[in-house]
């Protein structure tokens, strides 16, 4: 599974914000943290809603070593990546066209490998990552999820790997968060519990592209019955 150097901030203390309680370590636990980039954060290639009020609450839940094991993803798009809408002329962002037979969301260009868009966000420490999954690197394919990436020319969506990395180490219970709430963070815990882990979804410390979606994407997570941790 593909990793990278991880920024390496101090950590500066931070008071519990509100809505958010842990109780000591979750055994057999992995918190995994979706692509908090800064293209993703207002004023970015690809800005979710408000995307910057999860950071306080990150850092404070990372500081708290509740977790057993602790993943991040990277969205980590080569230059004319087939989910550009640049690539899909006349097509304008968030327009949706059909790829290898399923609906593509054709997006703004965002998080370049090896831009400053694409790190991941300096105003986290990230040193207490155990795994760091880099998505979106096949040209050809888009990925969502911290398991699988979406449907390619073959019809398959191939694994990243991770779900038998958390396997090995005996995970039962996962907790998602990050960004964006509505697509990579939904898909992710949509594939967990597809994988066999208790999924456990951080509502407070994700943001979505847009509000608008908050209702459709509740009413999934408990059709799944993916637990909803509001508090």
């Amino acid at each position: 599974m593909p990793d990278n150097d991880v920024l390496d901030n101090p950590a500066s203390p931070e008071t519990q914000p509100a809505g958010l309680a842990v109780g000591g370590v979750a055994p057999h636990s992995a918190l995994i943290i979706v692509d908090v980039q800064p293209d993703f954060m207002p004023g970015g290639a690809l800005a979710c809603a408000k995307g910057d009020e999860i950071l306080l609450g990150l850092e404070w839940l990372l500081a708290q070593h509740a977790f057993a094991h602790v993943v991040a993803t990277q969205d980590w798009h080569p230059p004319g990546h087939v989910s550009f809408a640049s690539g899909h002329p006349p097509h304008q962002p968030f327009e949706s066209i059909e790829l290898y037979g399923h609906a593509q969301t054709l997006w703004p260009d965002h998080c370049i490998q090896r831009t400053e868009g694409a790190a991941l966000h300096p105003a986290i420490d990230w040193s207490a990552c155990d795994a760091i999954i880099r998505k979106g690197t096949d040209p050809g394919i888009d990925s969502y999820s911290a398991f699988r990436n979406n449907i390619g020319p073959d019809g398959h969506r191939p694994a990243t790997g991770l779900a038998g990395w958390l396997r090995d180490r005996r995970v039962t219970d996962v907790y998602v968060c990050g960004l964006a709430r509505d697509v990579c963070v939904l898909w992710t815990a949509e594939d967990a519990v597809a994988a066999g882990f208790n999924t456990h979804f951080l509502w407070p410390l994700t943001r979505p592209v847009t509000f608008e979606t908050d209702d459709d994407t509740r009413q999934r997570l408990s059709s799944l019955g993916i637990a909803i941790v509001d508090a």
